[in-house]
């Protein structure tokens, strides 16, 4: 078992004739001692700190009021003319360059004025990409005196995501199984807890520590102990997440803190700011920093406590020493594997930024002195920091508990 099994198996996947039972059930029970009141703590904290129903965000900055619906339209007709448009350049003359805009005619296919035509303008980043007499797009109204106006808001890509989850619903299934389906359960629980609660929080400017933290409590056991079973075995892996999670808080913490991390890297962080001015940027890092290493925690926690139970399993008289280091073996693979992860994960979602810092040639000391740099500098390694302390925590645990329940005429002194 030196090479890297990257295996989740359930409990019931298990060869669990080495268990003892009946000290299984105590021993899980005083761990749940622990780990309930700890979720328990995290619905709590969720339930004084749920957000209120009034967001106080400026809806005026996107072009729209808070009277404006979304409609699905039709493009009929499409008149291109000459713009001047954003980033637009300025000769000798003083001229600026010209891009092209074009006039849109389009009918509505949803709403109450299906039928209509809406007319609107789109921007030359639009006309570049391609717009096309029969493209479906999506339309914001505007209520004015004599009707609506409209404005673009997108291109229609509904069908296509259905499309899109069908077939990954299908894959899913016919790989993975039932235990694909709870994965996918997990995952809907979690985000919509994201959506509904965390994401609302943050804009509204709460303390990022306690609804970072809330949710991470509430979620973990509950999570992995419905994808991966409930068992002992889990319950070694959602100690090693607790743990890793409360790593990264304090690494996220402790590095915006010291490198002076202000959250603005870009347009959209200053458009949020203008739109919900009461968030604070630096805490939407921190919180990015632990949402962002949550699921690579499982994964590496989940695969650990599952290692050590097949070394467990496959010889009956190894002492905790025995099953921790070759838990670790195993372990030390899944680390360097998991770290590349993170780090093209985090440099993917920047490339676009970074292309533009690296084409400016800067100095290597300014590169890195550069916020979005440094930003995503910060996220790998402190990603990685808590993946790698998870590791040895979750097959320590695994291991002893692991000790403890084998059956006594296979338990050696450790």
């Amino acid at each position: 078992m030196g090479s890297h099994g990257h295996s989740h198996k359930r409990a019931s996947d298990l060869d669990s004739s080495w268990i003892d039972p009946e000290k299984e059930t105590r021993l899980h029970k005083v761990l749940l001692a622990i780990l309930l009141p700890l979720s328990f703590l995290g619905v709590f904290t969720i339930f004084v700190s749920w957000p209120g129903g009034n967001l106080q965000i400026d809806k005026g900055i996107f072009g729209y009021v808070e009277q404006s619906e979304f409609f699905t339209v039709e493009v009929q007709t499409i008149e291109k003319y000459d713009c001047i448009s954003n980033g637009a350049t300025q000769d000798a003359s003083g001229n600026f360059s010209t891009s092209q805009c074009a006039h849109i005619s389009a009918k509505l296919l949803t709403g109450p004025n299906a039928g209509e035509i809406a007319k609107f303008d789109v921007e030359p980043t639009i006309v570049d990409f391609g717009i096309h007499s029969g493209d479906k797009v999506s339309v914001a109204s505007i209520p004015i005196e004599t009707g609506n106006d409209y404005i673009f808001n997108d291109f229609e890509r509904t069908n296509g995501i259905y499309v899109l989850f069908a077939i990954f619903l299908i894959i899913l299934v016919l790989t993975a199984g039932f235990g694909g389906l709870r994965a996918l359960l997990g995952l809907v629980i979690t985000f919509g807890l994201l959506i509904v609660y965390l994401i609302p929080s943050l804009i509204q400017g709460q303390q990022v520590v306690y609804v970072v933290g809330g949710v991470v409590l509430a979620i973990t056991a509950l999570v992995l102990y419905l994808v991966h079973g409930f068992s002992l075995k889990t319950g070694a892996a959602i100690v090693g997440t607790l743990c890793g999670s409360a790593i990264a808080m304090i690494g996220a913490l402790w590095s915006t803190d010291a490198l002076r991390l202000t959250g603005i890297t870009g347009d959209e962080d200053l458009v949020l700011s203008a739109v919900a001015s009461q968030v604070k940027l630096s805490n939407l890092l921190i919180a990015s920093m632990v949402i962002a290493g949550f699921g690579a925690l499982n994964d590496v926690t989940v695969t650990q406590s599952s290692a050590v139970w097949e070394l467990a399993s496959a010889n009956e008289k190894q002492t905790w020493r025995q099953l921790f280091f070759g838990g670790m073996r195993i372990g030390r693979d899944h680390i360097a594997s998991s770290i590349y992860t993170i780090a093209f994960a985090y440099v993917g979602s920047a490339l676009v930024t970074l292309m533009l810092i690296v084409a400016a040639s800067p100095p290597l000391a300014r590169l890195i002195n550069d916020e979005v740099v440094a930003q995503e500098l910060a996220l790998i390694m402190v990603g990685s920091i808590a993946l790698a302390l998870s590791t040895p925590i979750t097959t320590a645990c695994a291991a002893w508990f692991a000790v403890k329940i084998a059956k006594s005429e296979a338990a050696p002194a450790t």
